[in-house]
């Protein structure tokens, strides 16, 4: 009775999660999302983010690894696993003379897997795809003129992803993997011009509502060796491009506002190929290496400060987990880092994104149980060109619990 009660619990807890994650986005602190969607986030759960965000090749054990789909036949049969991650980042930039910064976090991911099958197994997941989150002050003339008017941009929101993942175990060596995705979130965008030469204050408000299906299909395939193991895995996801509606309210110091629905910007998403190369050994080392490309160069932007690039991300780390201790679970040591050649070319500079990070999994009371912490240094993008750069800091959090609640009670 304890353990239904426990898990009705946690059931509830997670339903009041889901809900709250998908009418409170989070903002990114950053100019750098004022392009297309957002800052696109690492799709890593907490454990992989300690690693560089790296793992496509590593199968999913005492925690998801949500990198690939083929990840799940990992997963311990009659094992229900939670994982739920938290975040919180602090971004401080500078541009030219200028410096500041901002905080922004919430939900990483909220992920449910079992076994649903003999050879079958799945999980459910929500998620933050994209984020929104900058306000930036310029000036501009009005047409004609030599007059100045101030000028300020701010933006808010992002994208969730909810998606259902499966992978077949077609032998002890090889699983393929399949997750199917439902793209949906609101981008906010506001406009405020301030002079008395337009007749006062002037303000734009812009709310894009996105949504869209997405699929992806992985695989991985391990070579037994000596003691240790090597996996290959691998990636793909096709082009998306989204379903948009979009709504304008405009206002002003001097009369009544106006609200109409108008034809919105066209938002796609790069197909993406991945591979990705692991190493594990009986003494509890893994090592992970991960290279991403996205094919951006086909997709047009509308805006002639920036353009779409391929880009190209590379990551690596590595995980140390102490076999013999005394506790039921050993710590969990973790560190990575990534560089990635972005998508996002601004007045001719490329937008480069690089970092450092560490994690530990701290042993829980349930078997295969870990808190995870993970911290992230890096900096983004370049003060040249007077260009903006930027140094952030994350700290992220997660359990990752085993659950035994498929497993058959036995009586005496």
């Amino acid at each position: 009775m304890i353990q239904y009660t426990k898990q009705i619990i946690v059931l509830s807890a997670i339903f009041q999660l889901i809900v709250s994650t998908i009418y409170a986005q989070n903002g990114a602190a950053s100019a750098y999302t004022s392009f297309g969607v957002g800052r696109i986030e690492n799709s890593a759960t907490i454990k992989n983010q300690g690693m560089g965000g790296t793992g496509i090749a590593l199968p999913s054990q005492y925690s998801v690894n949500s990198l690939n789909p083929a990840s799940l036949s990992g997963i311990e049969s009659e094992q229900m696993l939670i994982d739920i991650g938290l975040k919180l980042n602090y971004t401080s930039y500078e541009h030219n003379t200028e410096s500041g910064g901002g905080f922004s976090g919430g939900l990483n991911n909220l992920i449910l897997a079992f076994k649903s099958g003999k050879k079958l197994f799945t999980s459910i997941s929500l998620t933050q795809y994209s984020s929104v989150g900058y306000n930036i002050l310029s000036s501009a003339y009005i047409e004609g003129t030599d007059i100045p008017v101030s000028k300020s941009y701010e933006g808010t929101g992002g994208l969730n992803e909810f998606a259902l993942a499966n992978s077949y175990a077609a032998n002890k060596n090889f699983s393929l993997g399949l997750k199917l995705s439902y793209l949906f979130g609101q981008l906010k965008k506001n406009e405020f011009y301030s002079a008395t030469d337009i007749g006062g204050d002037l303000n734009v408000d812009y709310s894009d509502y996105l949504q869209q299906f997405d699929v992806e299909t992985g695989f991985q395939y391990k070579i037994p060796l000596a003691n240790s193991n090597l996996f290959i895995g691998g990636i793909y996801s096709p082009q998306i491009k989204f379903k948009t509606t979009r709504e304008v309210t405009t206002s002003s110091s001097s009369g009544a506002g106006i609200f109409e629905e108008v034809d919105s910007d066209d938002y796609e998403i790069a197909s993406n190929i991945a591979g990705g190369l692991a190493w594990t050994n009986v003494h509890g080392i893994k090592v992970a290496l991960d290279y991403h490309f996205q094919n951006w160069d086909e997709i047009e932007y509308g805006n002639a400060l920036a353009e779409y690039k391929d880009s190209h991300r590379f990551s690596g780390g590595m995980e140390f987990r102490r076999r013999k201790s005394r506790r039921v679970n050993p710590y969990l040591w973790q560190l990575g880092g990534y560089y990635e050649d972005s998508y996002i070319k601004v007045k001719g500079k490329t937008i480069l994104d690089r970092g450092i990070t560490c994690g530990v999994g701290i042993p829980m009371n349930t078997k295969n149980s870990y808190l995870n912490i993970s911290l992230n240094y890096g900096k983004r993008g370049t003060a040249s060109n007077t260009l903006i750069n930027e140094d952030y800091y994350k700290v992220s959090v997660s359990m990752s619990m085993m659950e035994g609640w498929f497993r058959k009670i036995k009586f005496d």
